[in-house]
């Protein structure tokens, strides 16, 4: 391609490239046909140049003096009209769609035909035609230009095997629909092929578009029962979404299709149910029969399906209401309950909302003999995670009992050990550090004993004697400090028996020092707000400020410290009263701390999951495991590995590659079996 004639196709006047194209075709003693097959690095010729720039009188004179190139593409597979239809140029991508169909009126009507929508029919390297690349870029009067054109070209599919018809959806033009929709020829005929590709909607209700999810199903009532790849309908994926006005919408059209099965033969209602929306799961139940009858192919109900992804607001929900009381206890195939499967996911809030409740069974075992304690402890790791650890002692402390005899479980000896001994090594450490704070909290104590507030008196008769004896609140202050350092120095002697090795006598060591530690930190808190308030007495309300501020901080340790020191599991119903709403408060802490191990042997492929913070999930080559409720769309991971960044379902995923091989099978919290074989090491990254 000849430099100075390139710029002037970049030039609005048409005869300026009409004196250098005869000037340049002289110099090289070329044809001007030949002059204008010339073409750029990527394959580009004068008219993409001039189609690119807007420049309509020179694009028009290339066009006119040379047709063949309107329909020429460059490397991507663009011509000069995908060109003008991206960057959204009316006027230009008329004046092409005419010029061609002026060159084209020739032969028979029919071969004539053919040949004016012939431009509107090339695809590019993406598969997109003129129309997707407007509708991709919202120019939506381009195409509506295009679609009068050639209506046909509406229902089109790229690689992505998306349509048109799709991409107006998805971008809510209502205005696009309804124009597709005004030639009812072409959709019949797309209809009649069975080449709709994604369903356009799934796309209107992506966009949230009552409006052209309405128009779509007057229009086209048979898209109702178009599904996706996951043969999910259109009321599958309102209803997993939370959108409540579209799945209304749906179902006052079309009251049956709330019973459509999903390739995973779950319903819409049990989409619903796993993404915890409740007004869904009510609207649903407007349109379908007991809640009892409405299962998958496992035996799970929508309680089931609630517990298992942690839902809380939707098992809370369930449990208010009679109606369904008969889906509390209910057993899968498996025999598990609702409290079953809460248990094994690790979802404590769920599990306290189940076992407070009086109507549920705690005694039910599965198919395996166990109970929702068993399962819980059959699925523990060796390193027990916080969740974990508040799941597992809120069935504790709602009496859920082990089955009896243990040798019917399928438990090996490791799992059956009390959570608190399986790991004797990590005591060392605990043992440690509570003998540094108790030691501290005895220097200190012991130190402000000898610095009382107000100091002491320096004559006689009361020489030596501290110049506040008199007030209450020295008396508070002794008082605290001594029983705050006698305490602090029994713990610290209590765990220097701890450290003889034997591990019966660690943990009744620690068990006997917390709550002690607990009350010397407490002590020394209250003499410490005694003292302060003691030497600004004079200043009432900054007394009574630091004693409001000292309540509430020591609010907050009962908080932390209170379950440490008494068992979170203990069944005494008194404790579990008490430690109702510190519970709370440490599932709510823990909810943006969660750790999930799902092992820690081998060499490891590493799943770093994202949520608000970031942790590292570790898995074992070769070895099967078991996905908590809450990973549920890790298994939902892109097919193509290659591809960075990928959409598994809602979360985005980037894949990193390492060279190593791996083979893998997970289940995911359904049961589902993925056999994975990598020929690379994966380093996947989820924004959940």
């Amino acid at each position: 391609m000849d430099l100075t004639l390139y710029e002037a196709a970049k030039q609005p006047v048409a005869q300026h490239f009409l004196d250098v194209l005869e000037r340049v075709a002289i110099e090289k003693g070329l044809l001007l046909s030949a002059v204008y097959d010339q073409v750029s690095p990527i394959g580009s010729t004068y008219l993409h140049v001039a189609a690119s720039f807007n420049n309509a009188a020179t694009a028009t004179f290339i066009a006119h003096h040379c047709p063949p190139l309107i329909t020429k593409k460059n490397i991507n597979g663009d011509t000069p009209l995908h060109l003008t239809a991206r960057a959204g140029y009316i006027s230009i991508s008329a004046e092409l769609l005419d010029l061609w169909k002026y060159t084209s009126a020739e032969g028979g009507d029919e071969r004539q035909t053919e040949q004016e929508n012939l431009l509107l029919r090339l695809w590019n390297e993406k598969g997109n035609t003129a129309l997707h690349e407007a509708l991709l870029n919202s120019h939506d009067q381009i195409a509506r230009n295009f679609i009068k054109a050639d209506p046909e070209v509406a229902f089109y599919l790229n690689n992505d095997q998306e349509s048109p018809l799709y991409l107006a959806a998805k971008a809510g033009s209502k205005e696009c629909v309804s124009f597709i929709f005004s030639f009812p020829e072409a959709l019949g005929k797309m209809i009649e092929q069975g080449k709709v590709g994604k369903s356009p909607v799934h796309a209107a209700i992506s966009s949230r578009n009552k409006d052209v999810l309405d128009l779509m199903l007057q229009k086209a009532p048979e898209f109702i029962h178009l599904v996706d790849e996951k043969r999910r309908s259109p009321v599958h994926y309102a209803a997993s979404m939370g959108y409540l006005e579209e799945v209304q919408l749906i179902l006052d059209k079309f009251p049956h299709s709330a019973n459509g099965r999903d390739g995973n033969r779950f319903l819409p209602i049990h989409w619903a149910s796993i993404n915890g929306h409740v007004s869904i799961i009510k609207e649903m139940l407007l349109h379908s029969p007991d809640p009892g009858e409405l299962l998958d192919q496992k035996g799970r109900s929508i309680l089931h399906f609630a517990a298992k992804s942690g839902k809380h607001k939707v098992v809370s929900y369930m449990l208010k209401y009679p109606a369904y009381e008969g889906l509390i206890n209910m057993q899968d195939k498996r025999g598990n309950t609702p409290l079953h499967l809460a248990a094994m996911d690790w979802h404590p809030k769920t599990v306290i909302a189940l076992t407070w409740d009086s109507r549920v069974n705690v005694t039910v075992v599965n198919n395996r003999g166990m109970t929702a304690l068993d399962a819980a402890q059959y699925y523990l790791d060796n390193a027990p995670s916080f969740q974990q650890r508040l799941t597992w002692a809120a069935l504790r402390a709602a009496g859920v009992p082990r089955a009896w005899p243990r040798k019917l479980l399928n438990v090996d000896a490791q799992t059956a050990v009390p959570m608190e001994q399986k790991k004797p090594h990590n005591y060392k450490d605990r043992v440690n550090t509570l003998l540094l704070v108790s030691t501290l909290v005895a220097t200190v104590t012991f130190a402000a004993g000898f610095t009382v507030p107000g100091g002491y008196n320096n004559s006689d008769p009361y020489q030596g004697m501290a110049t506040m004896l008199g007030e209450k609140k020295f008396h508070v202050f002794i008082f605290c400090d001594t029983i705050a350092m006698f305490t602090s120095i029994i713990v610290a002697v209590s765990l220097i028996w701890a450290q003889l090795g034997d591990l019966n006598l660690a943990l009744v060591a620690l068990r006997m020092a917390l709550p002690l530690l607990g009350i010397a930190l407490v002590m020394m808190s209250l003499a410490f707000m005694a003292g302060i308030s003691l030497v600004v007495s004079k200043l009432r309300w900054l007394g009574s400020a630091i004693l409001f501020m000292g309540l509430i901080f020591l609010v907050i340790l009962a908080v932390l410290f209170f379950p440490l020191c008494f068992s979170l599991g203990s069944n005494y119903r008194l404790l579990r009263i008490i430690f109702y709403y510190p519970f709370l408060v440490l599932i709510w802490g823990s909810k943006y701390n969660m750790r999930e191990v799902l092992s820690l042997k081998g060499d490891p492929l590493s799943v770093l999951l994202l949520r608000r913070d970031a942790f590292q999930f570790l898995v074992s080559p070769s070895q099967s495991f078991h996905v908590p409720g809450h990973l549920l769309r890790i298994c939902e991971l892109a097919r193509n590995l290659e591809t960075t960044p990928q959409l598994c379902g809602r979360i985005p995923v980037m894949a990193y590659s390492y060279p190593l091989d791996y083979k893998l099978t997970t289940k995911d919290c359904f049961g589902t079996s993925y056999k994975w074989k990598f020929s690379k090491k994966i380093i996947f990254t989820c924004l959940i």
